[in-house]
């Protein structure tokens, strides 16, 4: 009997472990390009008074305060900053995209992998979103990691620290080049995975390089993201030494380029789901800068910010109503810098526009915000990129990123993503 008992309770467990995706979605009911908000996401409140083409300021800002988080809210109030209204608009990713997730979001099961941060919990993901209409915390996080950004792509992009008193310290410009889906590809051919890099469990390769100024030109990096949740593996070219050294990137909270940005910080969030504890704290609607207006391009880049006038990191985008999950974000490492994080995920491209982090005394410590730009054919590529901003308000120190040129799905070959590739691009 006690036997019995134990059998029936561990097949309790590994049931409440395993979830199999619960959709809004009927039987045979199919995702399309129409229907993406209803069966997805959700539909955002319009807060009251709120008109197009108004600003929000410290002035003003209070009778909004429902929809701007706390962080943000600090940014309006104390540092000035000025938000752009504009309505609503839909997103939804490629046919591509769609057509992935309707073939294969019904195979997709998960566990919690508890305190175990280096073993994979997702399980009979191929391609698509994994998680229509997600439960809860974990499955959201799955759907940000394999959210639809294209398969490839590249930019270039400023980069600029600023002092809240002192403005600009110096800036650099960098070149980025991806293959984001070298595994559970959605719109360029091979599908679903690049044999080369799937016999090697590569789920993401990156190459990046600086430009400017002349002293840092042709520094680089070349690195590999795994499908298992371990630390990304690559090289680093220093060309005065001309010579690559081997090097772990983005291991529990290291600093890119000695910016107020961690790795993970890269687009929101760019560790594993695994690594992390995820709390849905509520389904609510804030203002984010998703069609932004802002333009890329070194000559919009003053247009953007305000680099004259403190705190210096400032910019210009319009701000309209956007359905998120706020989210919770624990680390499982214990050294790892953050004490928390509240992430915003957006429920129709499962993009964050922001992200509020937290020292280890539960201090306010960073805002993150990412700003994007309308897709010019959403049927077969990704919003794009418009500028993000990490900001250190216990330091009073910004990192800004202007993006000068952004492309996506323009059919990377594996054989660019070399060593031998990143020394020819370095000089």
């Amino acid at each position: 009997m006690r036997h019995a008992i134990s059998v029936f309770t561990a097949l309790m467990v590994i049931t409440a472990l395993a979830v199999t995706a619960t959709a809004k979605l009927k039987p045979g009911e199919m995702l399309t390009t129409d229907n993406w908000t209803e069966k997805v996401s959700f539909t955002p409140e319009t807060p009251p008074g709120f008109k197009t083409g108004k600003q929000i300021d410290k002035s003003n800002w209070a009778r909004f305060k429902k929809y701007i988080p706390d962080g943000l809210s600090l940014l309006i109030d104390k540092y000035n900053l000025k938000m752009w209204t504009t309505k609503y608009k839909r997103i939804h990713p490629s046919k591509g995209y769609i057509e992935a997730t309707n073939k294969y979001h019904r195979d997709v099961t998960y566990k919690d992998t508890g305190k175990e941060a280096r073993t994979r919990g997702i399980k009979g993901y191929t391609a698509g979103l994994p998680f229509p209409d997600p439960q809860n915390g974990l499955e959201v996080a799955y759907n940000y990691h394999y959210a639809y950004n294209g398969d490839d792509g590249g930019f270039n992009y400023g980069v600029y620290w600023v002092d809240a008193q002192n403005g600009v310290e110096r800036s650099e410009e960098w070149r980025w080049l991806y293959i984001i889906r070298a595994m559970n590809r959605t719109d360029i051919p091979p599908f679903p995975h690049v044999p080369q890099f799937e016999k090697k469990d590569i789920a993401y390769a990156s190459m990046t390089w600086a430009i400017e100024p002349y002293d840092k030109a042709g520094f680089g990096a070349l690195y590999y993201r795994y499908q298992q949740p371990k630390d990304q593996m690559g090289w680093i070219y220093i060309p005065t030494m001309r010579r690559t050294m081997k090097a772990t990137f983005g291991t529990r909270g290291d600093a890119w380029n000695s910016t107020d940005l961690l790795y993970e910080d890269v687009r929101g969030y760019m560790g594993y789901p695994e690594w992390m504890t995820w709390k849905l704290k509520a389904k609510r609607t804030i203002l984010a800068p998703f069609h932004s207006g802002i333009r890329a391009g070194k000559k919009y880049r003053d247009k953007t910010f305000d680099f004259k006038n403190p705190p210096h990191w400032n910019f210009k985008a319009k701000w309209e109503p956007r359905a998120v999950y706020e989210v919770e974000v624990t680390p499982k490492f214990k050294d790892y810098p953050y004490s928390k994080m509240v992430i915003y995920f957006d429920a129709e491209t499962f993009y964050i526009p922001l992200k509020v982090a937290y020292d280890k005394k539960g201090q306010l410590w960073k805002v993150l915000i990412n700003a994007f730009t309308g897709s010019k054919n959403m049927n077969t590529t990704p919003i794009g990129i418009g500028t993000a901003l990490v900001i250190d308000i216990q330091a009073e120190h910004a990192t800004v990123f202007p993006s000068y040129r952004f492309k996506a799905n323009q059919g990377m070959k594996p054989g660019k993503f070399t060593l031998t590739n990143l020394r020819k691009m370095a000089k």
